[in-house]
Order: structure tokens, then C-alpha cells, then sequence
């Protein structure tokens, strides 16, 4: 939940500025993030990642000593028992909070070096976010949500038709573009989410319980999506999932602890992950 507060506070922040921009007629600046990098191929680093809120009596830990690289074109799952900072990790890895120590590095650029504005920047531009509850804008049509990031960046949607027709077929909504979300079931809405964050070809993709919401048929779908994403346009997918399903289809499944990473799976099996997920619950 707190991951999805930030990033919808985010996108309204951002969509505030564009409607400003409108109404007063003037371009924003041109202002662009530090160089980056291909990183070696790595699209997200982390080294010796961690994060403390609060002082004295109330100091929580919520991450220790986290380092993670994540490949270009993964996707992976970040599990763990409820406060093992899961969520925590999921909103630095994405730029909505910074650590009390260590480094986050993406396509070979490090965060700490840069500045907020900087940071909105580079979320515009290299990422996308999935959410839990859809997030769309009701008096939108499905495919002027889709379009939104390229509005609030102040791009011409004219010059990502092309791209738009591509998404919307492969989310499978041809036929629902006009539609608003009122008029779309939960799994549309989602299909036009994971649009949304694919429309500009953004290098990372962060997802907070994507099919959180979602019967388990249409769960496996968008959990499909995202898969094909990663590999159509090798894309990192980052998920943040308490289902052993959802994470079963993913390349990789990292689980946290107490802040810290205690255990991976390569391709792992369903059962194989609820087994892992059970052994740290009763750890905790």
C-alpha cells in the first residue's frame, strides 16, 4: 500500500504539472538526467542496501546490507513475510525513496547523484509502474490513460500511435480502446495499466501486487503480459508478490527477511516457493 500511495502521489503531482502547462500555455523546460550507461547489461544494482526510519526508541530497520543485481530483460519476484521490507525495497529500487546507506545504481548511473528533479526525470523516462488497484483516470478512455505518461511528459500522443496500436493489441483491448474504466472489468483496467507503463519503452518496470485484485484466470493473464513484456522488449520486471503463483512465473524469485535478502530460486515452482515462503514465516 505505501509503495502504490507514493507512486499514485507521483503520477497526480505529474499530471497537476501538465494540466498548469496547458492552461498557461507555456512548453516546460528541456532538462534531461545524467548520462547513462548500459550498465554492463545490468539494468538495476543495489550495494549494501539500507534503510532506517525514525531515531532512538522508534528506529526501525526496514532493509540491512541488500545487494541485488537485476539483468536487463528479467523478471523477478521480491517475496518475504509481511514487514520483511519488501515494499521498501520495491520503492528505492523505483526512486520514491532513498536509503539511509549503500547505492542504487540504474543502467549504469548511481541515484545518490541526483538531484529530485533529476530522479522524477529518470522515472519518466526509463520507468513504468503496475498497481494494485489500476490507478486509471475515469474520465479517460482506455487508450488516453495508456497515453497519459506521454502527456504528462509533454510528448505529441501522435508520435506514438504506432506504439499505441502495438500495446493495445498485445494487452488484447482492440476493441475496448474508447471505453472508460467504468465500463471495463477488473482485468481490462489492469491490461490498460500495464499499457500505461509500457507506452514509453521504459527500461524498468515496477509492479506492487499486480494481481493483487484479480480472479486467479485473469491473474495468469496479466502475469502472461508481463512475461512477454520482459521478453519482447527486455524489459526488467521487478514484482513485489505475496502469491506463489504470481511468482512462479517469473525468471527469478528473491525473499527477504528482516530487511535482508535470506534466499533466491532460479525458475522455481509454485510449490517450491510456498514451501520457502512457509520456513520464513516461521522464522519470523
Amino acid at each position: 500500500m505505501g509503495f502504490q500511495l507514493l507512486a499514485v502521489s507521483f503520477l497526480f503531482s505529474c499530471c497537476g504539472w501538465w494540466e498548469r502547462r496547458i492552461v498557461h500555455g507555456r512548453e516546460p523546460p528541456r532538462e534531461y538526467t545524467l548520462p547513462m550507461d548500459e550498465g554492463a547489461g545490468i539494468a538495476v544494482e543495489t550495494v549494501g542496501l539500507g534503510k532506517v526510519y525514525g531515531g532512538g526508541t522508534n528506529r526501525v530497520r526496514a532493509l540491512e546490507d541488500v545487494s541485488l543485481e537485476f539483468p536487463d530483460g528479467e523478471f523477478a519476484a521480491i517475496m518475504g513475510p509481511s514487514g520483511s521490507g519488501k515494499s521498501t525495497l520495491l520503492h528505492i529500487l523505483g526512486a520514491l525513496d532513498r536509503p539511509s546507506s549503500g547505492r542504487v545504481v540504474v543502467g549504469g548511473t548511481e541515484l545518490s547523484g541526483l538531484s529530485d528533479r533529476k530522479l522524477t526525470l529518470l522515472r519518466r523516462e526509463r520507468m513504468g509502474f503496475v498497481f494494485q488497484f489500476f490507478n486509471l483516470i475515469p474520465t479517460l478512455t482506455a487508450e488516453e490513460n495508456v497515453l497519459l505518461p506521454v502527456l504528462i511528459a509533454g510528448g505529441k500522443p501522435a508520435k506514438y500511435s504506432d506504439r499505441l496500436d502495438e500495446l493495445v493489441e498485445l494487452v488484447g483491448l482492440s476493441d475496448r480502446r474508447t471505453h472508460r474504466p467504468d465500463e471495463l472489468s477488473g482485468g481490462e483496467q489492469q491490461r490498460v495499466a500495464i499499457a500505461r507503463a509500457l507506452i514509453k519503452r521504459p527500461d524498468i518496470i515496477l509492479a506492487d501486487e499486480p494481481t493483487g485484485n484479480l480472479d486467479s484466470r485473469t491473474g495468469s493473464e496479466v502475469l502472461g503480459l508481463l512475461k512477454e513484456s520482459a521478453s519482447r522488449f527486455d524489459q526488467t520486471i521487478l514484482m513485489v508478490t505475496h502469491d506463489p503463483r504470481a511468482a512462479a512465473a517469473a525468471d527469478r524469485a528473491v525473499f527477504l527477511s528482516d530487511g535482508k535478502v535470506v534466499d533466491e530460486a532460479r525458475n522455481p515452482d509454485q510449490d517450491e516457493i510456498l514451501e520457502r515462503i512457509k520456513t520464513l514465516e516461521s522464522e519470523a
